[in-house]
């Protein structure tokens, strides 16, 4: 049987992002793996240019350290709520979170990315896709979509 090493939850810091969270920790103890809880900071997309490139509007050096520091103390203290393990690694990176899960997924040897689907289907949702999606059919690992239901 496959075992687990190194399991890896993006976190958004929704309802959504908590029952990832509870799900990986049973799993991580479980395997006696790794566990990881990676948040991105998101730069804005402005749109498709006319050369397929996307442009985005990027976030200046000084608010971009506010907000990983604010992200850093976010995913403590959803560490500390959750009675994670003080080996839990926490991680931010910025820009566009699928890749960046992706990116950070392959360059750490992890073998399970557990992330949330809220299962909304809006408008933006239509032209976006969601970050599940994108990470599932993206991923070189085993990847847990934890649906959520839209009461939660």
């Amino acid at each position: 049987m496959f075992a687990y090493q190194h399991i890896l939850v993006p976190v958004d810091f929704s309802p959504v992002s908590q029952r990832s969270i509870h799900r990986a920790k049973e799993l991580a103890s479980q395997y006696q793996a790794r566990l990881t809880l990676l948040h991105v900071v998101e730069d804005i997309p402005l749109g498709v240019t006319a050369f397929g490139d996307v442009s985005a509007i990027y976030i200046a050096p000084d608010t971009q350290d506010k907000l990983i520091e604010a992200a850093h103390t976010q995913l403590a203290d959803i560490a500390n709520r959750m009675d994670l393990d003080k080996a839990v690694q926490l991680e931010v990176l910025n820009g566009y979170p699928n890749v960046a899960i992706n990116s950070y997924a392959e360059d750490n040897q992890v073998d399970l990315i557990i992330v949330g689907h809220s299962a909304k289907h809006g408008f933006m949702g239509l032209l976006m896709g969601s970050t599940a999606e994108t990470v599932t059919k993206h991923a070189k690992c085993d990847v847990l979509v934890m649906r959520v239901p839209e009461t939660a």
